[in-house]
Parts: structure tokens; sequence; C-alpha cells
């Protein structure tokens, strides 16, 4: 895989015993198609690459390299190897409520190194997500954990809001964003920085009515994921049709949002 890491990317979670292999990986790209696998890796015979344990005794580990649109990704963590690391959780979206995250196995997406520097480019994203919705459908899946935003998605949620973005809809703000409230009753979002470099704040004054500030901060992400960043005070319209205020933060890492009075 080379020296690069590449610093987020999209576990996909199954319940214990339940990872696939690298034939399951095949077996998928037969049903669904749209990727591939790349050639085998020297010593390999099945197209899965095979990391010896390292010397402070970690397990094995096992990864295929997957091509989509031209743009390599690995998948690490596969059976019968010792499975990711479970990313955090602080944002659940359509989970089951039976669901028990500590039982959980993590299969990991990443860009390939060679894109490293452009990983958080929007058409290498929008590739990585379209892989993504593919790979689930792999049986036992049981959640979707995109990493800069800290969320948990339900498989079917997920592939839904994914692929009607790269339909041409509205960026899943829920789902590949959080949205939580502050201390002093602000309303703050994470992960809409990956895409922008700067978070939403709604202000207290608009958050007051939780379901109506999501709303708003929607309506913005979209436009912001659009858009680029920020630079200077602006009106922007939000989806009651109410005129509001935005204008990035003193630090420019945030776009603060109130009403244009």
């Amino acid at each position: 895989m080379g020296g690069v890491e590449i610093s987020y990317g999209i576990s996909f979670l199954f319940g214990p015993g339940s990872r696939p292999d690298a034939g399951a990986i095949r077996k998928l790209i037969d049903e669904v198609g749209g990727f591939d696998i790349a050639g085998s890796p020297a010593g390999s015979a099945d197209g899965i690459a095979h990391v010896a344990p390292s010397g402070n005794g970690t397990s094995p580990d096992g990864w295929v390299e997957l091509i989509c649109s031209g743009l390599s990704f690995d998948l690490r963590g596969l059976s019968p190897w010792a499975d990711r690391p479970l990313p955090d959780c602080a944002y659940p979206f359509d989970l089951p409520a039976d669901l028990e995250p500590a039982s959980l196995e993590a299969v990991e997406l990443r860009p390939g190194p060679h894109l490293a520097g452009g990983e958080r480019m929007t058409p290498v994203v929008r590739v990585m997500m379209d892989l993504a919705t593919r790979l689930c459908a792999l049986d036992g899946l049981a959640a979707v954990a995109w990493h800069p935003a800290r969320s948990w998605i339900g498989p079917r949620y997920f592939a839904s809001i994914v692929a009607n973005w790269l339909d041409g809809g509205v960026f899943p703000g829920l789902g590949l964003v959080g949205l939580g409230m502050v201390a002093d009753g602000g309303m703050q979002s994470e992960g809409v920085a990956f895409f922008t470099g700067q978070e939403i704040r709604i202000e207290p004054e608009l958050a007051d009515d939780r379901a109506a500030a999501a709303k708003i901060a929607v309506r913005l992400i979209d436009h912001l994921v659009e858009a680029g960043p920020l630079a200077e005070r602006a009106e922007f319209m939000g989806p009651d049709g109410r005129m509001l205020r935005i204008e990035p933060s003193s630090n420019a890492r945030f776009v603060r949002v109130w009403g244009a009075g």
C-alpha cells in the first residue's frame, strides 16, 4: 500500500464473525459492478495482500485495492485477518435500537496512497462515496461510519442519501455532517470543515427550534459544499424564505448564522 497514510475513511461495521473476505468482495463485484479489484499484489494469488505481523505482536492484516472510476481505494480488515479499530460515534443516524456497538467489527475503506494531497477534493470524495454505496450491499452490514463527522449511519439510509447527492440532489448534511447543541444554546456542525475548511454555527436566536435550525444548517451546508468557504458577510435565504445573515467568524473557522434583522 505504500508508506502514505490517508487521514480519513469510511468504516463498514459488521456483526461478530460477519466481516467479508476477498471472495465476498469478488462476488459483490459480479452482482453490482461499477468497481473492481486491482491486479493481485506481489506474492499473492488471490488478490489480497498479506502483511506480516509487526514487531509489537499485532495481528496480521489483509487488504484489497479496489478500482472505481479510475481511482484506487484500499479496503482493509477483511476476514480472516484482524478487523480495523472501531471509529468514534457521536452522531447516529437510522441505526437499529438493538445495535450493540462494542460487538461490531470494522472493515475500513480509505483513498489509496496515490491520492495523498488530493484525497479531499470533491471528485475524489464522490467516487469514494459511490464505491461505498456499492459496498453497502455486503451481507451482514450493520452500519456505515463516516470518520470526518464521527457519524454512524444505517446502510440503507447511507446508500439512499449518498445516491441522491451523486445524482444531483442536495448534499447529505444529515449523515455526512453531525449537528449538535453547544453550551450557549447555539447549534454547531461537525464534518463540514472536511469539505470547506469551515464549520457552521447557528446562533442561539435561531437555534431555539432545533428542527428549524437543522433545516437552516442543511440548506447552508449544501450551499457551502457547492460554493466553497465563506470569505465575507453575506445574506442567505433560509428554507422558509426568510433572509439570514451569514459571516465568517474572526478566526475564519466557522460560518456564523443570524437572523437578517
